[in-house]
């Protein structure tokens, strides 16, 4: 990877930020020049609609493209302050009008969204001297290592075998080993038990649904103990943004209300609600007593809008569980219905219980 590649490689353009700092867009493209040493050359900067991002650097005394910066084994003084003020111009567009992500491929930063806001699990750097590796764990034993590799090293051939792909491992049943490695971009695990491990390529060959689902399993492979018991009820946050609906009057007045059905909670499921800015934190804890109900038995609702029906059991004083002790108990993000941790429910329990 070159330096220009490596300046972008895990970034995502933030487009509404493009206009303000230049660029021109026209046809599609976002166009961007800037003159670099006196006047001799210019740096032009194209970005596209999926924001991809092309650069190149041009004479503009001969009217063509210097393309010696590109050439590693072009070296000398001069050579080298063009290629350096080629890239200050690029570094400072990144740093202006785009946001870091954590990997460089769009559907492993789309896994590791996902396993945020479904699950809260951290990712970790498991390797000193390999910090471009990131893995997931549940009950401190991994259940996703994420890293780049070249196909080759999967046993891939001919002219992809050089291509850089980002991998991930999953724990999986040997029963299901066969089935598995006859999908698209599944192959024998590298560098781990290929008795029950699977590398998975990042390439969008398999769908996200089809993925997520090796994830989950292989999250429930590596601790086949689950934080509840798999019979009782989750344990759920959902936000409730005071701006939108006033829940403290709802509740002051009703003890049992209907919300907008969340993700995949079920009945007898709890229910954490967690009030927004200005207060930020949880404040009410229900129970599920219905799921799925159908609009019809809820006047005004739009067709096939879902509705839960939830029953106040505890409220909470704010101060009790602000954001910045659920962070504590590694509650990182309150954007949807998410399951809480194990850390976090035997503590909201403990206060349940008065302790």
């Amino acid at each position: 990877m070159t330096r220009q590649e490596a300046i972008f490689s895990k970034q995502k353009v933030i487009f509404e930020k493009l206009l303000a700092t230049g660029f021109i867009f026209s046809k599609g493209i976002y166009s961007y020049q800037e003159i670099i040493l006196d006047g001799d050359f210019e740096v032009r900067v194209r970005i596209d609609q999926t924001g991809h991002v092309f650069s190149q650097v041009y004479d503009l005394d001969l009217e063509e493209e210097y393309t010696a910066i590109h050439i590693s084994r072009a070296t000398g003084a001069f050579i080298g302050q063009v290629r350096e003020a080629y890239l200050a111009v690029l570094e400072r567009l990144a740093e202006t009008c785009f946001v870091a992500l954590p990997f460089a491929k769009d559907q492993t930063n789309r896994l590791a969204k996902k396993i945020a806001e479904e699950w809260s699990d951290p990712m970790d750097y498991p390797f000193e001297k390999h910090s471009e590796y990131a893995s997931y764990r549940i009950g401190g034993k991994w259940y996703a290592l994420i890293f780049p590799l070249k196909l080759a090293k999967l046993g891939v051939t001919g002219n992809k075998a050089e291509l850089s792909v980002e991998v991930v491992n999953l724990k999986v049943d040997p029963d299901d080993m066969e089935g598995l490695l006859a999908q698209p971009g599944v192959y024998p695990s590298y560098h781990m038990s290929k008795k029950n491990w699977i590398s998975v390529v990042l390439d969008d060959s398999l769908s996200d649904d089809a993925l997520w689902e090796l994830v989950a399993r292989s999250r429930q492979l590596a601790n086949p103990t689950p934080l509840r018991n798999s019979s009782g009820p989750d344990f759920w946050v959902i936000p409730a943004n005071p701006k939108v609906f006033n829940i403290d009057a709802e509740f002051a007045e009703n003890k049992i209300v209907y919300w907008n059905q969340k993700g995949k909670i079920k009945k007898g499921d709890l229910v954490a609600m967690y009030v927004t800015a200005p207060v930020q934190a949880i404040r009410y804890i229900c129970r599920c007593l219905e799921a799925q109900i159908d609009n019809s038995s809820y006047p005004g609702d739009s067709a096939g809008k879902k509705r839960m029906k939830v029953e106040l059991i505890h409220t909470f004083d704010d101060s009790l569980f602000p954001f910045a002790v659920m962070k504590e108990f590694g509650v990182r993000a309150v954007r949807g219905p998410r399951r809480l941790t194990k850390e976090m429910i035997e503590a909201i329990e403990k206060k349940m219980a008065g302790k």
